[in-house]
């Protein structure tokens, strides 16, 4: 079998006999992107559109191309898609890449409409009927996500991610005993995948059944010991099982793994203030905060531990952050009750300056009394 070079060379000689090939030119487009002389192969697909307007295989390997170099290209990549659908509308292929663009733009609905068309016309294709369980298994559309995710198992039973995310759908409904079957019958096909023990210790979890967690998890940490959540999971079983300590000892591990595991953090503010350590509790939120700047809960929950301490200043302006956010998302039920206790928080914070201010001018006045009474010892002490 020639390689790459040689095919390319071959070709080369063809379209100097053959300048107007377009079907070659498109050939020679998909060498150069295998060599990923992406450049070239875009000019080589323009030239073929040139010679053949209505050649549907140049548009979508153009497409393909075009998503290849990321998604700040997926507009255009879809433009180019979208016309070889219009010259052939039931194109596989190109509908195919067409919700890979649209996945890339994050326009769900859209790729979901493309899939919902493209498996009339492949319904024995099980990455089809895999993404759409995704979709909707993100939409929250626990149900739906099922049957496609049976639908992909039907055609391929051996698909571990379709029986993990079926698990996932599953366990959200509630339905404990078959998530647990389905996400057991992974571990099976993939006993040396991570992803299938770590899901089977949530599932196990969610349904109380602690023990079985424990172990699913200290069989994902053998695979990798350094899994920072793998750690946060047990810390969640530690504190299902009444074992609060033990909890925070597992969160603090995953925040020594993972310094900005967000999740871990989070678990170890409400940890600590449960046991109103409200030092401890203040130290991770701050963490949180750092984290994740834009969600008005975590600091209306710091501004607590703030308050807690009696440092109202600093609770006051935590509020005062969280009021910000919540009003950008029109929750204003949450604005005005944070500001009701960011008021609160300031007058307190003003008590605290002018008490803070009166302890200094007192501070100050004592060391001039007692600068005056030493300048008087020491003078008297020179005169005798």
């Amino acid at each position: 079998m020639p390689s790459s070079e040689e095919s390319l060379q071959e070709v080369d000689a063809h379209l100097e006999a053959n300048p107007d090939d377009a079907s070659a030119w498109n050939r020679k487009g998909v060498l150069l992107a295998t060599m990923e002389s992406f450049g070239n192969a875009l000019r080589s697909f323009d030239r073929a559109i040139r010679l053949n307007p209505d050649l549907t295989e140049a548009y979508v390997n153009r497409g393909r191309v075009l998503l290849a170099l990321g998604p700040d290209k997926a507009h255009e990549a879809l433009k180019s898609i979208d016309h070889a659908l219009r010259i052939e509308p039931e194109n596989g292929m190109a509908l195919f890449d067409k919700a890979s663009a649209l996945r890339a733009l994050g326009r769900t609905n859209e790729e979901m409409a493309c899939y919902k068309t493209l498996v009339k016309v492949n319904p024995k294709e099980w990455r089809i009927w895999m993404r759409m369980g995704d979709i909707t298994l993100e939409a929250g559309q626990f149900g739906s996500a099922v049957d496609n995710y049976d639908k992909a198992l039907q055609l391929d039973p051996n698909l571990v991610p379709a029986l993990i995310h079926r698990a996932i759908a599953l366990s959200m409904m509630e339905k404990w005993k078959e998530a647990t079957k389905s996400v057991q019958a992974a571990t099976k096909l993939a006993p040396d995948d991570i992803e299938t023990w770590k899901i089977l210790g949530d599932v196990n979890l969610r349904a109380g059944k602690y023990k079985s967690a424990v172990k699913a998890l200290k069989k994902a940490a053998q695979i990798d010991p350094h899994d920072a959540s793998i750690e946060n999971t047990l810390g969640m079983v530690s504190y299902r099982s009444g074992n609060t300590r033990d909890a925070i000892t597992h969160f603090k591990r995953a925040t020594i793994r993972k310094k900005k595991h967000l999740s871990a953090w989070r678990n170890l503010g409400f940890m600590y203030m449960e046991l109103e350590d409200w030092e401890e509790a203040s130290t991770a939120w701050n963490r949180v905060t750092a984290l994740s700047k834009r969600d008005p809960d975590v600091f209306d929950v710091q501004a607590v531990t703030y308050a807690r301490l009696g440092d109202f200043c600093s609770a006051f302006e935590a509020w005062e952050r969280a009021r910000k956010l919540y009003r950008k998302q029109g929750n204003e039920k949450e604005v005005e009750r944070v500001r009701n206790l960011g008021r609160a928080a300031r007058i307190n914070c003003a008590r605290q300056k002018k008490a803070a201010k009166a302890q200094r001018e007192k501070e100050k006045s004592t060391r001039r009394l007692d600068d005056k009474l030493g300048a008087r010892r020491r003078k008297q002490k020179r005169s005798r």
